[in-house]
Order: C-alpha cells, then sequence, then structure tokens
C-alpha cells in the first residue's frame, strides 16, 4: 500500500546495489530540482528510511515505522 502511494506521489522503483550488509528491501527515488528523495521500505520489518541529497550520499532524514506515513507525505510535497 505504501508503494502505491510513492508511485502515486512521483517516486520511481529503482535497482539498489546489494552489499554484504544490505537489508531485503524495496527502494524507490524521486528526483528534485536541487536534490533527490530516496525511501527505502524494509522487506523484513515494518520501518523505512528517508534520504535526501545525492542519491549515493543521501542524508538520513527519518528512520522509522512505515505506518509513520504523515512524515512521509510532509517530505514528499515539500519542493526540493
Amino acid at each position: 500500500m505504501l508503494d502505491n502511494y510513492l508511485v502515486a506521489t512521483g517516486f520511481y522503483q529503482i535497482s539498489w546495489p546489494d552489499g554484504p550488509d544490505a537489508k531485503p528491501g524495496i527502494t524507490f527515488v524521486r528526483p528534485g530540482a536541487r536534490e533527490s528523495l530516496r525511501v527505502f521500505l524494509c522487506a523484513a520489518a515494518p520501518e523505512m528510511e528517508v534520504y535526501t541529497g545525492e542519491l549515493q550520499n543521501g542524508r538520513l532524514v527519518y528512520r522509522g515505522p512505515a505506518e509513520v506515513v504523515e512524515q512521509l507525505r510532509n517530505l514528499a510535497e515539500r519542493q526540493n
């Protein structure tokens, strides 16, 4: 359900590099004029991570329950 919300608000699902410490999940990105917004939905737990900035070296701005969609809405609706 959250993945449908992300797609509806302009996010694209991307293949993210898997490393030895990588958690299984789905990564979405929404490019902006100045920076991108990247969201990782963890497959093993109901949590997500939200990053802003460069795609590879983004700043972690939220890590927590995926149920807190209001946080994501605030980040997704701001103009970047």
